[in-house]
């Protein structure tokens, strides 16, 4: 049995991009936004050994913070509403997939991730996840996906540490 690394999945960045839109649109959310790239992360396993949470704990942080800043505004949690069940998402999107007519808008600041973590690859429309994570690592609060990590406790450098210990060298 080795030990060494195994290669990170390439995704395409159309899929992290539509499995983030339907973590928004599960939530009620109107724009997909770094907090939900945080939570289709989850979709690769080592995203959640890395970061030492697991997909539950990130999105029940993350309600938790919406209960809060609802509270902070004097309105109750009695607009509670079910989350809406995910639809499955592609592996590789085709353009039919992309051009839904109900897919969410991205935020600036997700777009702004992506187009970041695919910058160092060659096939500009696959990315790792550990690469948009790395991008997601960056972001200071206010960002929604800052304020996550902190909300769970995450430390943000000791992450970045075994991202590149675990990442090879481009």
């Amino acid at each position: 049995m080795t030990t060494e690394p195994v290669a990170p999945e390439a995704l395409h960045a159309w899929a992290i991009c539509l499995q983030a839109g339907e973590e928004a649109r599960r939530r009620g959310d109107r724009r997909t936004g770094t907090d939900h790239l945080l939570l289709a992360l989850f979709e690769d396993p080592s995203i959640e050994a890395v970061l030492g949470v697991n997909l539950q704990q990130a999105r029940q942080a993350l309600a938790s913070l919406d209960h809060e800043a609802l509270g902070a505004l004097g309105l109750g949690s009695g607009a509670d509403a079910p989350p809406l069940p995910m639809r499955a998402v592609p592996k590789k999107p085709r353009i039919r997939d992309v051009a839904q007519k109900d897919r969410l808008r991205m935020a600036p600041a997700a777009k702004e991730v992506l187009e970041e973590a695919v910058k160092p690859n060659r096939r500009k429309a696959y990315v790792t996840a550990q690469q948009v994570l790395a991008q997601i690592l960056t972001l200071q609060p206010p960002d929604p996906a800052a304020v996550l990590l902190g909300a769970l406790g995450v430390n943000t450098s000791e992450v970045q540490r075994r991202l590149d210990a675990v990442t090879p060298e481009s």
